[in-house]
C-alpha cells in the first residue's frame, strides 16, 4: 500500500511539474494578447518623472510625514498610480549606478559605463534618446530639471559626452539637440571658463541655432512664436544654477510645478509630445543626509507631477505618465539604532532650513564682527532647526554639545586662515552646521548607511495609455523601449 501512495503521489508531483508551467505559459500568453490588444492605441502626451535618488523609503517616509505631522488628507500625488514595479539600475561597469550612466539608461535603453551620457560604454558608439526619437517623428519636446539642464540627467536626453563633467560642451550638445522647451536653474559654465582655450558663450551660439533665452516665464509664449527653441533659467538661482531648495525657498521663487504647468502649456500641439522632469534636488540632499529637505524636495517634485495629473484627466486614453528615479541615495532609512522603533519625524518641522543653506548662514555669522560666541551660535542654531530646544525633544547630549563646541573652534581656526571673505569652505572644515542637522536626524528616527549612491532598485509608477505594459520586475534600460512601444 505504502508502495502505490508514493508512486500515485511522484505521478501527481510530475504530473504538476508539467501542468503548472504549461498554465503559467498559457496565462502568460493571455496576458500578453491583452497586452498588446489595450497598446493598440497610442499615447500622444508622455511624461516621465525621475526623481533623482528616490529611493522607496524616502517616498513612504514622506508620505508618513504629510500623514502624522502634516495631518493632512492627501496623499503623495503618484503614490497611489494604478501600476507599480520596481526597477534595477545597475551600470555597465559597475552595480552602484551613477546619474550620467543611469539617465543615459533612462533615456537610450542601453547600459553604459559611469560618467558617460549618450555614449556606449567603452566610448565607441553614439546612443540616441527617446527625446531625440520623439523630436524626429514630429513632437515637441521639453526637459526639465531643479538644477542646471547640463547636469547629468537632463544632459542624457541630449548629449553625447565621455565625461559628465564637461558642463561647456555639454550645453553645446543641448543646442545641437534643437528641443522646443528646456527649463532649469541655468547653467554651470555657459562661457565656457572651465575649458583650455576661449570660446564663445552658449547665450552667443544659441542665436545661430534659433535659441532663446529667458529669466521670465510669462515671455515663453512670445519668445515660441519667434524661436525654434526656448531655454528658461529661473531669475535667482541657487549654488551651483539650481532652484532653490524647497524649505528655504519663498512664495516668490519658482518652484518645478510651475515649470511643468508652463511646459504643458509650450508644448500641446495635436501631434503631441514627450516631457521629461526631473527632481534633481532629492539627490542632493540625500546625499547630505538631510531628511527634512529631502522630504521637502519629494513633496516639491509631487506637487510638479498635478499638472501632469490634471493634463491627464482631460485626455485619460492619449495620456502616459511615469514616475520613477535613477537610483537611490543615501540608504535612507525610518528608524535608526538610537531610536529603535520610535517614529519622531515631528522633530523635522522644527527645521527651516537645508542643510546647505545653514552652512553659509553659519559661516556668515561667524565672519561677523565681533564674533558670534558659542553660546550664541547655540542659539542661532536653535532659531533655525529647533535643535537644543527641549520643548521640542531636541535637548543636546553632553556629548553632542561637546562636539559642536569642537566644530565651532574648528570654523574658526579655518576661517582666520581663509585669504577671503568669500573662501569656500568643505564640510570638512565647517562641520558646525553639519553636525546640527546630523543630530536632528538621529533624534528625528532617520538613518543613513551612505553620503553617495546605493545599488537598491527603484520604484516605478504609471498610469495612463500603455501602463499595463510596465509589470513584473524590469531593468531602468525596459523604461525607455516601453515608452517607445507606447507612444512611437
Amino acid at each position: 500500500m505504502f508502495l502505490k501512495t508514493t508512486i500515485i503521489a511522484t505521478k501527481i508531483s510530475n504530473m504538476k511539474k508539467i501542468i503548472f508551467p504549461v498554465l503559467a505559459l498559457l496565462l502568460i500568453s493571455y496576458s500578453c494578447q491583452n497586452v498588446e490588444h489595450k497598446n493598440s492605441k497610442k499615447a500622444k502626451y508622455v511624461f516621465l518623472f525621475i526623481g533623482d535618488g528616490m529611493g522607496i523609503q524616502v517616498i513612504n517616509t514622506t508620505q508618513v510625514y504629510i500623514d502624522s505631522v502634516l495631518k493632512s488628507d492627501k496623499s503623495l500625488s503618484f503614490i497611489n498610480f494604478p501600476v507599480q514595479t520596481f526597477a534595477t539600475t545597475y551600470a555597465a561597469n559597475q552595480y552602484i549606478t551613477c546619474s550620467a550612466a543611469a539617465g543615459t539608461a533612462l533615456s537610450t535603453g542601453s547600459k553604459t559605463s559611469i560618467g558617460t551620457l549618450g555614449l556606449n560604454f567603452n566610448h565607441t558608439d553614439t546612443l540616441f534618446s527617446i527625446a531625440k526619437k520623439f523630436k524626429d517623428t514630429g513632437y515637441k519636446v521639453g526637459l526639465l530639471t531643479s538644477v542646471s539642464i547640463d547636469h547629468a540627467t537632463p544632459a542624457a536626453f541630449f548629449a553625447h559626452q565621455g565625461s559628465r563633467g564637461s558642463s561647456y560642451e555639454i550645453a553645446v550638445d543641448m543646442l545641437k539637440s534643437g528641443y522646443d522647451f528646456y527649463a532649469s536653474g541655468g547653467f554651470v559654465d555657459p562661457y565656457g571658463k572651465k575649458l583650455k582655450e576661449p570660446v564663445e558663450s552658449i547665450y552667443s551660439l544659441g542665436k545661430k541655432y534659433s535659441f532663446a533665452f529667458t529669466s521670465n516665464l510669462d515671455s515663453v509664449d512670445i519668445l515660441k512664436s519667434n524661436f525654434k527653441s526656448i531655454v528658461y533659467s529661473t531669475p535667482d538661482p541657487a549654488s551651483e544654477s539650481t532652484l532653490k531648495n524647497y524649505i528655504d525657498a519663498d512664495s516668490a521663487d519658482v518652484t518645478l510645478a510651475e515649470l511643468t504647468k508652463k511646459a504643458i502649456q509650450t508644448l500641446d500641439n495635436p501631434k503631441g509630445f514627450f516631457m521629461m522632469v526631473e527632481g534633481g534636488k532629492i539627490d542632493w540632499a540625500c546625499h547630505s543626509n538631510d531628511g527634512a529637505t529631502a522630504i521637502k524636495e519629494v513633496i516639491a517634485f509631487s506637487d510638479a507631477i498635478i499638472p501632469a495629473l490634471e493634463f491627464y484627466k482631460a485626455h485619460p486614453d492619449e495620456t502616459l505618465i511615469i514616475v520613477t528615479a535613477d537610483h537611490e541615495t543615501g540608504g535612507f532609512s525610518l528608524g535608526n539604532k538610537e531610536n529603535k522603533y520610535g517614529n519622531k519625524l515631528s522633530i523635522l518641522s522644527n527645521q527651516k532650513v537645508s542643510k546647505e543653506n545653514l552652512k553659509d548662514l553659519v559661516i556668515n555669522e561667524l565672519r561677523r564682527k565681533p564674533r558670534p560666541t558659542f553660546a550664541q551660535m547655540l542659539e542661532f542654531a536653535k532659531a533655525k532647526t529647533g535643535l537644543g530646544d527641549e520643548k521640542l525633544n531636541l535637548a543636546l547630549k553632553d556629548e553632542e554639545q561637546k562636539k559642536l563646541l569642537e566644530a565651532y573652534n574648528k570654523t574658526i581656526r579655518e576661517l582666520e586662515k581663509s585669504s577671503s571673505k568669500t573662501d569656500y569652505l568643505s564640510e570638512s572644515k565647517e562641520q558646525f552646521s553639519s553636525l546640527c542637522i546630523d543630530f536632528i536626524n538621529k533624534k528625528a528616527a532617520i538613518g543613513w548607511t551612505s553620503t553617495a549612491h546605493t545599488g537598491s532598485p527603484v520604484p516605478v509608477y504609471v498610469i495612463g495609455n500603455g501602463s499595463e505594459l510596465f509589470f513584473g520586475r524590469i531593468d531602468n534600460t525596459d523604461i525607455p523601449k516601453i515608452i517607445v512601444k507606447s507612444a512611437l
